[in-house]
């Protein structure tokens, strides 16, 4: 009897087991075999090389692009859902209340609004071949939804599959835009700062001193709060949002082959599947190897055999936040000039997932959405509206994006990209020709010069109106510049006038450690290049680390390993490696002065809310150098605190924490033992899933604005766990585009957990390794396993 029962559990594990393989091999994405395709006009082929990067060959753009839109979905259908509910507000539908106060923000932007108006602008009026591709596109979507496997995670959380449509197209650029900036988390801190404590304040800040433009009363609201619920809700975004970038072109006069290479490493949040989607598209009329967002239709960075595009943020001020005025008289109007204006009214209803729907009023002034219902801020404060560039203006984004796989000369290049409104980006551009260039694009604000635009603004008086836009003459650019090399490093640069664009710009570490070995009497190659992307030297750290031993009292040096930190510090390099101890040390540090610094005057709120900008950043190594500075004085006490007390403090107390977190052998303190990498899918939050869906985590070397930049938030307990970096590391050789061109993914291709390319590139990336980026269709074919066929 026992070996009967015995029998038949094996029995049904047996069958347990074959249905869950079964499972995951019918939710796999088809790489080879044949499938029909509605809407094809003639046969198309996709060959998947060994990382799963499909390249497409068919006989006309339109196939092309609907070939594309079929692959992309097999691969990255959940990322496309999730993605395409950002920007409308549409996350509580399928991940309820948590995510609520997204959509609010989100709602309140307008940003479908504004998609609605431009996608109607588009039907009416844009190029054919450009609505004709984009179409087709997302027919090749549609028709995996209608006929491919449901993924998985739809049915984990119990969400149907939808027809994707145009306006989700313009919706993932909106959000894109919206993620870059950086003025809605910086404004509300510097307000604060200068309400709370004075002009003086600001200057050791890298702001101008100038104040014109703020509302200063004695009952304006804590503004820490703003930024904090702000910054909440972008950590809170399921998707990824790009924050800074490296990127550098090198003429003929510096490479050995006397071809132009160009390098670029855009730098975005990590997340599971990672933000780009790489394909490769020939046809007669197109040939382009492309960076994909999930949803959209045209590469965003990419290159054929004759150019190469790629991007870094240009981190201008495209935001405005002003402070508004209620008519005290009528609560449906706002007071400006000392005239009464109606509100404009929208009303918005957002379903949440297993809960009653909320009601959202959302009101508009002249410059844009009052965001006050949307960050559920007090009612004691006054207005709070946005103006964002993105929305104020008409947009090309699609023709944009387009053109940057169709362009045929530098002049087009530069032409294509003075259409980009919002966000400002620098695009990079290199070709055959042996012509390279950076250009700052962006319709920049003009403002009067008596406008600080890092405070928040009278939005009553009319004095701090935007006064129109600057032409795209006069933005930054370096076109074959005669010192070889063209870069950008989201450091702040010159306009063609000579005027530095107000901006939220990272600090100069990157920019100057790619200048200082750009700048070196050698030829360049790509393994040159590849060595470059990977370094992790900085030229700024040993500099602050002067400030701090120099400031550090000696008499109250009292332990081996103090003594022992001050000689790592003093001995290193600046480097961020695996096995380095400094690091470890010097991070900490930089906490804890600023923690030192900061709490005694902006408390643990605005601290927090400070430790999280580019203000920050840019901020800490001359206030440490600085020591007249009024910020180390604790206004607390009586006595006046110098650099020297603090530092001194700070550096007894961080070596505690650091015998605590890491034991008392400071030889054991590897910078690789407290940063690190783990890419976290939506439900990687579940602990159940976590190690199924997420990927890592890696002990990893670089550091905050370092070349290799892994990005993260210094935070008390010392454990640096990356959110951001290269989202890519690519080269493009034009001495030989086939065979020297190179690339990496954070993870994979594949956004499928079932696919062999959903991690397949992880450690490679972690141990900086690149693949070729294929474009020669013979190595294609004899690499590929087969080949997926197209046909009507």
């Amino acid at each position: 009897m026992i070996k009967k029962i015995l029998a038949s559990l094996l029995a049904i594990a047996v069958v347990l087991v074959a249905y869950a393989y079964w499972y995951a091999g019918s939710l796999e994405p088809n790489y080879k075999g044949e499938i029909q395709l509605p809407g094809l006009s003639a046969q198309a082929d996709i060959y998947f090389d060994d990382y799963g990067i499909p390249h497409i060959y068919a006989e006309n753009e339109a196939d092309a692009y609907r070939a594309l839109g079929y692959a992309h979905a097999q691969d990255r259908l959940w990322q496309m859902e999730v993605v395409r509910r950002i920007a409308p507000g549409r996350l509580s539908e399928i991940f309820g209340s948590k995510l609520l106060k997204v959509d609010k923000l989100f709602r309140a932007l307008g940003i479908q609004q504004y998609s609605e108006q431009m996608l109607a602008e588009f039907e009416a009026n844009g190029d054919s071949k450009i609505q004709t591709a984009a179409s087709a596109y997302l027919d090749g979507v549609n028709a995996f939804v209608a006929e491919g496997p449901t993924p998985i995670e739809f049915s984990i959380i119990g969400v149907e599959k939808t027809p994707f449509s145009m306006i989700d197209v313009y919706n993932t650029m909106g959000y894109m835009s919206f993620s870059f900036a950086a003025a809605q988390k910086t404004e509300p801190l510097v307000t604060k700062i200068l309400q709370d404590l004075g002009e003086e304040y600001l200057k050791d800040l890298d702001v101008d001193p100038n104040t014109t433009g703020a509302l200063l009363s004695s009952t304006l609201p804590a503004t820490e709060e703003l930024a904090l619920q702000i910054d909440k809700i972008l950590t809170d975004l399921p998707a990824a949002p790009l924050i800074g970038s490296n990127s550098w072109v090198i003429g003929p006069d510096k490479t050995k082959s006397g071809k132009v290479i160009m390098a670029n490493d855009p730098h975005i949040a990590y997340s599971q599947p990672a933000v780009w989607y790489e394909a490769h598209i020939e046809t007669p009329e197109t040939s382009f190897y492309g960076y994909y967002l999930a949803g959209y239709p045209f590469a965003i960075i990419g290159h054929n055999r004759r150019y190469a595009t790629g991007l870094t943020m240009f981190e201008n001020d495209d935001i405005d936040l002003y402070w508004e005025k209620d008519n005290p008289d009528n609560p449906g109007q706002y007071l400006f000039r000392n005239e009464s204006r109606d509100y404009q009214v929208r009303k918005e209803t957002i379903l949440i997932k297993d809960s009653t729907s909320v009601e959202m009023e959302i009101k508009t002034t002249h410059h844009g959405p009052v965001i006050n219902e949307a960050l559920e801020l007090e009612e004691d404060w006054p207005p709070v509206s946005l103006f964002w560039v993105y929305t104020q203006k008409p947009g090309e984004i699609l023709e944009v994006t387009y053109g940057f796989s169709h362009t045929n000369s530098l002049v087009e290049a530069r032409e294509n990209t003075s259409k980009i409104h919002a966000p400002g980006l620098n695009v990079m551009y290199g070709d055959i020709e042996n012509n390279y260039a950076r250009w700052s694009s962006a319709h920049l604000l003009k403002r009067a010069d008596s406008v600080n635009s890092k405070l928040i603004l009278d939005g009553t008086s009319g004095q701090h109106e935007v006064q129109g836009y600057y032409d795209f003459s006069y933005n930054p650019k370096s076109e074959n510049a005669p010192w070889g090399y063209a870069y950008s490093a989201n450091n702040q640069a010159d306009t063609t006038n000579g005027v530095l664009v107000p901006g939220y710009y990272l600090p100069e570490d990157r920019a100057r450690r790619i200048k200082l070995l750009l700048d070196q009497d050698k030829k360049w190659d790509v393994e040159d290049t590849k060595k470059m992307m990977l370094d992790v030297t900085s030229n700024n750290s040993p500099e602050v680390v002067t400030s701090i031993v120099e400031s550090i009292d000696v008499k109250l040096i009292n332990s081996e390993n103090e003594a022992k930190g001050i000689q790592l510090l003093s001995d290193w390099t600046g480097t961020f490696e695996l096995d380095d101890i400094a690091p470890t040390i010097y991070n900490k540090l930089v906490y804890k002065i600023q923690e030192g610094i900061f709490v005694n005057k902006l408390g643990e709120d605005g601290f927090d809310a400070y430790m999280k900008t580019h203000l920050m950043k840019r901020s800490f190594q001359p206030l440490f150098a600085n020591d007249s500075s009024v910020w180390w004085d604790n206004p607390a006490t009586p006595e006046v605190e110098t650099r020297s007390q603090v530092i001194t403090v700070a550096f007894a107390d961080g070596l505690i924490e650091l015998e605590n977190q890491l034991g008392g052998d400071i030889d054991q303190w590897q910078w690789g033992k407290v940063h690190s990498l783990e890419h976290g899918h939506v439900l990687g939050a579940v602990d159940l899933l976590r190690k199924y869906f997420n990927v890592g985590p890696f002990p990893v070397p670089g550091n905050n604005e370092v070349i290799n930049n892994y990005i993260y938030k210094w935070t008390a307990d010392g454990k640096y766990k990356v959110t951001a970096g290269p989202s890519t590391r690519r080269i493009i050789d034009f001495a030989d585009v086939e065979g020297n061109s190179w690339s990496i993914l954070p993870t994979g291709n594949s956004g499928n957990i079932f696919s062999p390319h959903y991690n397949d590139q992880a450690e490679m990336y972690v141990n900086g390794d690149y693949r070729r980026q294929l474009m020669n269709k013979e190595e294609i074919i004899s690499q590929a396993d087969g080949v997926l066929v197209m046909t009507p």
